[in-house]
Order: C-alpha cells, then sequence, then structure tokens
C-alpha cells in the first residue's frame, strides 16, 4: 500500500536523474496483451527524451535496463492492476500497480513526479470484511479500490463442511436434525437447537478470523442477515470490530460489492482527517492563513509554511520556481525550457516539510482553481 512514508523516500531516493513513468493497464484478456506493446513505445519515447537532454546512448542503457527487461517477462503483464508507475535512477528501479486508471505520464527531472500517488495516500488505509452465510464463508481484505480473499485454513468454508467437524458430530448427538441453523441463516429466528449449532459454527469462524486480524490490527465489518451477525457479535474477541455492518444475504454479493458496500460505511472513518481539514479550510478561507494561489502557496510550501495542501487530481502545472532568486513563472504546457509540474513541487515541499497533502476533484475542493492551503502561520 502506498502510503506518506512512500512517497517520502522516493522523494529521498530520487537523483540528478530521476524518471518517473505512469501509465494505465488492464486486467482482462485480451486488452492486457497490448500493455507490453504500450510500454514498449513509452520506453521508446523515453529513450528520445533522454537523448534531447544530452544523456548519451550507453547511459540510457544502463538508466533503462531493468524498464527493458519487463518487456519480456510475460507474467509481469498477465498480474495488471488499473495502472503502473515506475521510478528509475542511476541505481533504483521501482514499481507500484495502481488501483484506478492514470493518464499516462513521462518525466524526467531531479525528482520524481508524486501527485498521482497522492489519491492512494488521502484513501490510505485498509479494513476487513468476514461475510458469513450458510453456504460460504469470506474473509476479504480492502482498501477503498481493491479488495483481496484471505484464505482461512480451519475455519470452516460452510456449514455443510462444519457438519463434518468432530466439534459438530458431539452437537449432534444432543441436537436431533442434520440441518439445524438453517432456519437463522434464511432470516428466521430458529430454535434453541438452531441457535446452539449456528452458535458452534461462528464461533469456529471467529476463532481464525480473530486470529488472523490481531496481526493486521485492521477494523472488521461482518455482511450477513441479521441473526447471523448478531449472533458471531455475542461470541466476538477481535476489539475493531466495527458497529457497522451489511446486513443482507452476502451470497448475492461479489468481492467487489461487498468491498463497495464495506468502503461507503467506513470511508468517514478513514477520511475523518481529511473532512476536518476541509471544515477548517472553509473557515482559513476569510483569513491571511488561506491562500489559493500558486505562486504564494508554492512559495510557503518551500519554507514549510504551508499546513495543508490540497490539490487537483491529474492536473499538472508547468513552470519554473527558484526560491533562492524567489523567481517563479507559468507557461501553458510542459514543452519548451520548463518542465517542471508546479503543483508536484508543491505536494512534495510540504510533505517534507510536515504538512498534509490531499488529492481532490476540483469540484470537491471549495476554491475556483481547486488549488487551496492552509498556512501554519499568517
Amino acid at each position: 500500500m502506498i502510503n506518506r512514508d512512500t512517497i517520502l523516500e522516493l522523494n529521498e531516493i530520487a537523483g540528478k536523474i530521476s524518471i518517473s513513468i505512469y501509465m494505465s493497464t488492464n486486467r482482462s484478456e485480451p486488452e492486457a496483451g497490448q500493455d507490453s506493446l504500450r510500454f514498449k513505445n513509452i520506453l521508446k519515447d523515453l529513450r528520445n527524451e533522454l537523448s534531447e537532454k544530452g544523456v548519451d546512448d550507453k547511459n540510457i542503457d544502463e538508466l533503462l535496463s531493468e524498464a527493458d527487461s519487463l518487456l519480456n517477462e510475460s507474467e509481469f503483464w498477465r498480474y495488471n492492476d488499473e495502472g503502473l508507475a515506475l521510478f528509475i535512477t542511476e541505481d533504483f528501479f521501482r514499481y507500484y500497480r495502481l488501483p484506478f486508471k492514470t493518464d499516462e505520464r513521462i518525466l524526467i527531472d531531479n525528482h520524481f513526479l508524486v501527485t498521482p500517488l497522492i489519491r492512494m495516500m488521502t484513501l490510505e488505509g485498509t479494513f476487513c470484511i468476514l461475510s458469513v452465510s450458510q453456504k460460504n464463508v469470506r474473509l476479504l481484505k480492502c482498501t477503498s479500490e481493491t479488495v483481496e480473499e484471505i484464505e482461512l485454513e480451519e475455519a470452516p468454508s460452510n456449514m455443510e463442511e462444519f457438519r463434518k467437524f468432530d466439534v459438530y458430530q458431539k452437537s449432534v448427538q444432543q441436537h436431533s436434525g442434520e440441518n439445524r441453523g438453517g432456519a437463522i441463516f434464511h432470516g428466521h429466528g430458529g430454535g434453541d437447537d438452531d441457535t446452539k449449532v449456528v452458535e458452534e459454527y461462528l464461533r469456529n469462524i471467529e476463532n481464525e478470523v480473530t486470529s488472523i486480524l490481531r496481526k493486521k490490527e485492521d477494523p472488521l465489518i461482518l455482511a450477513g442477515v441479521d441473526k447471523a451477525v448478531a449472533h458471531y457479535r455475542k461470541g466476538n474477541h477481535y476489539h475493531r470490530l466495527m458497529d457497522e455492518a451489511i446486513i443482507e444475504n452476502p451470497d448475492l454479493l461479489n468481492n467487489k460489492e461487498l468491498k463497495d458496500k464495506g468502503w461507503e460505511l467506513i470511508q468517514s472513518y478513514f477520511l475523518k482527517g481529511m473532512y476536518d481539514d476541509l471544515e477548517r479550510l472553509g473557515n482559513a478561507s476569510e483569513t491571511d492563513r488561506y491562500s489559493g494561489d500558486l505562486h504564494e502557496i508554492i512559495e510557503a510550501s518551500y519554507f514549510g509554511k504551508v499546513d495543508t495542501l490540497f490539490i487537483p487530481t491529474g492536473k499538472a502545472v508547468w513552470g519554473n520556481y527558484k526560491a533562492e532568486e524567489n523567481q517563479f513563472s507559468m507557461m501553458d504546457s510542459e514543452n519548451g525550457g520548463y518542465k517542471r509540474d508546479l503543483l508536484n513541487a508543491a505536494a512534495i515541499y510540504t510533505l517534507k516539510k510536515g504538512g498534509n497533502v490531499y488529492s481532490l476533484k476540483e469540484t470537491e475542493v471549495p476554491a475556483t482553481s481547486g488549488l487551496a492551503a492552509i498556512f501554519r502561520y499568517a
């Protein structure tokens, strides 16, 4: 998971020649098969750009050797996510698979392009969903954008499997009927025998789930019919079980649908800091601690004056800023003598000085430009 530390580390690693590559990728065939070809074309453009900057062919080959090697690794392109980011210097190479589509971008500078990653920092945090029904048990690890299933090795995967356990065989001797417990999972109350069987079934699940999550410390959301969720809560020993739950038959939902419903319930938990900062921004908008002016913001961020910065997602502002001479200029595009994204520079300066940075759609920030900052002092 990309977080604040990831971005700060990239900033520390950046060298004299720092290359950033962003591209969208595809999860499914046949589109995924075209990704390596698109990457090949990106590397071709990158070579030309490096050559125009005066880098000789030998150094270009050395810089791009690891990136070139990916072209022949079919396994690498088989496990795509929605996007890909690569960072390269003379002695560093790293890539991240991104859970969202991104514009194709190349940047060669003395620092990396990190603004496309800010949205992952904004939404950083993982949570888990435990889906329980008579037919299926799923433990899912989720972020706002991704979901993956965690394998349960000891817990029963469904009620039928549970009936084969020794612990269940003992309860069968005491309670007549092979299909005990089904009524509760169909939304009915069930008798005492049903309740005892379901509680034993859920207790077996809870034991392993709690054992796994105590190592992760992720908040847990339950998904199931009302009665099943209530019975699970009675036997729960995990301290980060959320009060909110997905109350419906989870068998009708795939993993992504469960993740989306879980995120709706928990996003305020993760985004509380951002919502608080947006409120502070509104309160500061009529004071000297607020600014929506890029020149003022980038200068303040360089000198550690920015407490909180909001930048528009997917936008770049090209120009130049020389702090020593207090020179600031902008241009309409990245072509020409300039090659610096000023929003990226402001974000890096702010993070380095301990400030917060959020990437939001322009319409989500209470500023006409989508750019706004709260200063530490007026």
